[in-house]
């Protein structure tokens, strides 16, 4: 990630809030009995926060949205290499009601490789956002 002292402070909010998101999902991974639909819940909302983040670097003015593909949607008006995120967008966006409600996806339904490809995809998320915040800085 670029150097935080840098950045502005409401990007760098939303940076430490999205890495706190994914650490503690990461975490949770590799705990003796782990949640995996808390897992991908953290992973969806982490992708976001690091969306919003980059969004914000642009001078985008904050909307309340959950939706990581319409956040893509945005990022895509800045810069169209974002289509490259759109899978993992896709991936991690599912668990926005599912994470939140219960009985619309079955706990029991969300697997150990569910929450690790919900993690992988918001570790690529993370790294495409932090390489174009650092290149927008040089």
């Amino acid at each position: 990630m670029s150097d935080p002292q840098n950045l502005p402070q409401t990007t760098l909010d939303w940076l430490r809030y999205a890495e706190g998101d994914l650490r503690v999902a990461e975490g949770n991974l590799e705990s003796e009995s782990p949640s995996f639909h808390t897992i991908c819940f953290l992973c969806q909302g982490s992708a976001e926060k690091f969306l919003k983040a980059y969004l914000i670097s642009k001078g985008w003015e904050l909307e309340k949205t959950h939706d990581v593909l319409k956040l893509l949607d945005y990022c895509l008006a800045y810069d169209s290499s974002f289509k490259e995120l759109v899978s993992s967008g896709e991936i991690v966006n599912e668990y926005i009601v599912a994470g939140r409600y219960p009985g619309i996806l079955k706990q029991s339904d969300i697997t150990k490789e569910d929450a690790e490809e919900a993690i992988q995809a918001t570790r690529k998320i993370r790294e495409y956002v932090a390489k174009l915040i650092a290149k927008d800085k040089d």
